[in-house]
């Protein structure tokens, strides 16, 4: 019985487009487009999705299998895990 290997794709061109774009919806793994999403932007991404990255970054993964600490990229998957993303935007309450 042989294990799968996972698939490996080519990096991103920019480390933020492992996020969807708030700004522009554009997908994970596509380039940025501008306000009537005629062009790509080739140079970077919006300022949205580079916050929205920094925050799924600065979250450890709650993916049981995963575990990723702060500012590690997951493990298994070349993408964010959807559980960390959902983490990452989810508030946290703290004690007084």
């Amino acid at each position: 019985m042989t294990v799968p290997i996972p698939q490996q794709r080519r990096p991103y061109r920019f480390a933020a487009m492992a996020v969807q774009c708030t700004w522009c919806r554009a997908r994970v793994g596509e380039l940025c487009t501008n306000q009537r999403c005629t062009a790509d932007r080739r140079r970077d991404v919006h300022a949205a999705r580079q916050i929205d990255w920094v925050r799924v970054m600065s979250t450890q993964c709650p993916e049981r299998i995963c575990q990723a600490h702060p500012n590690q990229p997951c493990t298994l998957t070349p993408n964010a895990h959807q559980a960390r993303i959902t983490a990452a935007h989810t508030p946290t309450t703290t004690a007084p």
